[in-house]
């Protein structure tokens, strides 16, 4: 006969713990949300700065140069993810499929670092993030610094496992390889690449794999992607180009729009500013040893900090890499401390109870609230199909109100490739110049519809914003006459707030 306690031991041995107990709750309910908000978000369309940058890449396409014929600010890496993204996911449904791709593979990193303590940290970071990205709305989807964002968590994948495991050293040059990529879209976290080789140049060498080694093919992988991109801009001609947009429309474009620090500091982290506090409590009373992976870390955040202060402008997707980094450090301490007793537990569970079962819910419902209608869009394209062949014959005064899409939408090229209107009507000696090489272009091209829209970069929307360049506005007024003038009537709920779109009129050349 059994003894009376064999059961309960038996029992017991295969029960989940109430540690285990609380994770599966807390994953289920993270789980749920984010297939809910992903569901609700198919139907989103093709906007704002992905837009641009897939208009960028089929003008491309159709024999323009970047920095040469292209007058654009952004980096060649952004335009190597569009085009895989446009190469392999077609339309506005395959752009979600890639968004949500690049947030699967960010939490895939975030797993693939905390398998080894609890599985469930990395599922935390990972889900949490993607339904913070959602809630920040449609034009988010894509950004350039998700993209970021997911290759730095990757990167820290990989330099721990370089520097804990030998393995030849591979580990560590495709850490250095990622970091590369991400430079050739944003550039701020290729200096925190060398740093954090040298720091782990010395655990390597506990573990088996020389310095030289590890420090060699680390800055060879990072070294890798700048060296393709400067040799991709020598083929295309393209180089002295770039250097001049560089000193030119890049500082210029950095220098408008700028908030005051105290906005920057207070929204750096304003979705999860509650979770932030509660996890520096956690992280006080957990009085965990400051090891290297932490200080790795830590060293990370404080870059992305920077970084996001540098730029300067608070854009809700400028924050990505800073909340992907503390969301993991997040995962990592709320485990530990489930694992404690007294009030790092207790602490540990409300900042997961909070995050799982108020803002995770919230954030799907926000997702589920907003309405993917392009009343802009749809009223332009119905305006321009009227005038037959648009190719070449079209040119925006725009920059993100919808011009540019609806071009890429109706798949006309446009005149020049001036895609921003936004440095035609600041002051100094690079918009000066900006101007000078539009006009060129411009009066050569002659096209025969402009479209103006009210939208008005870093200020507030107005039509007015052409006076500000008396020349441009003179040549609207003695060639071109007003046949369309459309403003919305409703206005678009496309992220928290409910805004009208921007107006736009259309000029047909007077012959």
């Amino acid at each position: 006969m059994r003894g009376p306690d064999s059961m309960p031991v038996l029992n017991r041995s295969r029960m989940l713990s109430g540690n285990q107990v609380f994770c599966v709750c807390f994953a289920a309910m993270l789980l749920i949300c984010a297939a809910a908000a992903v569901y609700c978000s198919r139907h989103w369309p093709l906007a704002g700065d992905a837009a641009l940058m897939h208009y960028v890449v089929f003008l491309m396409r159709h024999g323009f140069i970047p920095y040469k014929d292209i007058a654009d600010v952004n980096l060649p890496g952004s335009y190597l993810a569009d085009t895989f993204a446009m190469h392999v996911f077609e339309g506005a449904l395959g752009w979600r499929i890639y968004d949500l791709l690049v947030t699967i593979l960010l939490t895939t990193a975030a797993v693939f670092i905390t398998r080894k303590k609890e599985i469930f940290a990395g599922i935390f970071a990972g889900l949490f993030f993607l339904l913070m990205h959602l809630q920040d709305g449609i034009a988010q989807a894509g950004q350039r610094d998700l993209v970021v964002a997911a290759l730095l968590i990757w990167a820290y994948a990989l330099l721990f496992r370089a520097q804990n495991r030998p393995f030849y050293g591979l580990p560590a040059f495709v850490f250095g390889f990622f970091l590369g990529v991400s430079g050739l879209i944003k550039p701020f976290f290729l200096p925190l690449g060398a740093v954090l080789l040298l720091l782990s140049a010395q655990r390597a060498r506990k573990c088996g794999v020389h310095p030289v080694w590890h420090l060699g093919l680390g800055f060879l992988g990072l070294s890798l992607p700048p060296a393709g991109a400067t040799i991709w801009l020598c083929r295309h001609g393209a180089l002295s180009a770039f250097v001049h947009t560089l000193r030119g429309l890049i500082p210029l474009h950095a220098s408008l729009g700028h908030r005051p620090i105290a906005y920057l500091l207070t929204h750096c982290v304003a979705p999860i500013l509650p979770l932030c506090l509660l996890w520096i409590v956690v992280w006080i009373l957990l009085r965990k040893p400051f090891d290297l992976e932490r200080a790795e870390l830590l060293l990370g955040a404080i870059v992305a900090l920077l970084a996001y202060v540098a730029q300067g402008k608070g854009y809700p997707y400028h924050r990505y890499p800073l909340m992907a980094l503390l969301l993991l450090m997040m995962g990592i301490d709320f485990s530990a401390g489930l694992e404690r007793k007294g009030w790092v537990r207790c602490f540990s569970v409300v900042a997961l109870a909070a995050a799982c079962f108020f803002y995770a819910p919230r954030a799907a419902w926000l997702v589920h609230s907003f309405d993917p209608a392009m009343p802009f869009e749809q009223n332009l394209a119905h305006d321009l199909r009227r005038y037959g062949n648009l190719s070449e014959n079209v040119q925006c005064l725009d920059t993100f109100g919808g011009c540019i899409n609806t071009l890429y939408n109706l798949r006309a090229v446009q005149s020049t490739g001036f895609l921003y209107d936004c440095y035609f009507y600041v002051p100094g000696e690079a918009a000066e110049e900006y101007r000078r090489a539009f006009w060129t272009a411009y009066q050569k091209a002659r096209p025969e519809i402009v479209v103006l829209t009210s939208q008005y970069c870093f200020s507030r929307d107005s039509f007015q914003k052409i006076d500000a360049w008396p020349q441009l506005r003179n040549d609207l007024s003695d060639s071109y006459q007003v046949v369309t003038e459309w403003h919305a009537t409703q206005p678009q709920h496309w992220w928290s707030r409910r805004e009208f779109p921007s107006q736009y009129r259309i000029y047909l050349r007077k012959h």
